[in-house]
């Protein structure tokens, strides 16, 4: 050994190359929470059952701020995505016609969407787009309840239709209990409320 020579010259490599990666790993860890994603099987009216993919922007002390679903059907000319500020309830399809539909988190989503009467804010397939449209003008079959997870689900995996037959997400609302029934007067209270904090009240839809 060289005089005056270091005795473990690799050793800032391997220090820079751990900090390197405990960085990698808590950026990751840090997008997983924030951005959770995960696959969704869903049954539609007409009996199919097809795979959706969601994926959130969501905080911990706010819940979910933003929402994407990607959805493969023949009457969407393929796969295409549903972005919103919303918190997914429904994906369907009747006579042809593709239907989205989610709620506000909190009071910020629900002024972006002009108050709503119903408080839950509805899409349908334009042909190239997903068109907001009154909730009302919704099929009734599928005003009905959710068929789309609004929580998130423990494990961020595929969720099949078994379990979500036999577990659904936890009612929400103070006042009103959300539950995977949709019964319309709770959530046109709901929109009541909201509306009264801002000064404001709600739209026709």
């Amino acid at each position: 050994m060289k005089k005056n020579a270091k005795p473990f010259p690799w050793l800032p490599l391997v220090l820079s190359l751990l900090v390197l990666g405990a960085s990698a790993v808590w950026g990751w860890n840090w997008y997983q929470k924030r951005y959770p994603s995960w696959y969704e099987e869903v049954r539609l009216s007409d009996g199919r059952v097809i795979t959706i993919h969601q994926k959130r922007e969501y905080y911990e002390n706010y819940g979910t701020a933003q929402s994407w679903i990607t959805i493969e059907l023949p009457e969407l000319g393929g796969k295409q995505v549903w972005h919103s500020y919303l918190m997914p309830q429904r994906v369907d399809v009747v006579n042809g016609k593709v239907y989205v539909f989610g709620i506000p988190r909190g009071d910020v989503q629900y002024s972006f969407y002009s108050d709503p009467k119903n408080y839950i804010v509805a899409f349908s397939w334009d042909g190239s787009s997903f068109r907001r449209i009154p909730f009302l003008s919704v099929p009734e079959a599928s005003r009905q309840e959710e068929n789309v997870y609004r929580c998130l689900p423990e494990g961020r995996i595929t969720i099949d239709i078994a379990r979500k037959d036999s577990q659904w997400c936890e009612p929400i609302g103070d006042e009103q209990q959300f539950t995977k029934r949709i019964e319309l007067s709770e959530y046109q209270e709901a929109s009541k409320i909201f509306a009264r904090r801002g000064g404001r009240t709600p739209s026709s839809d």
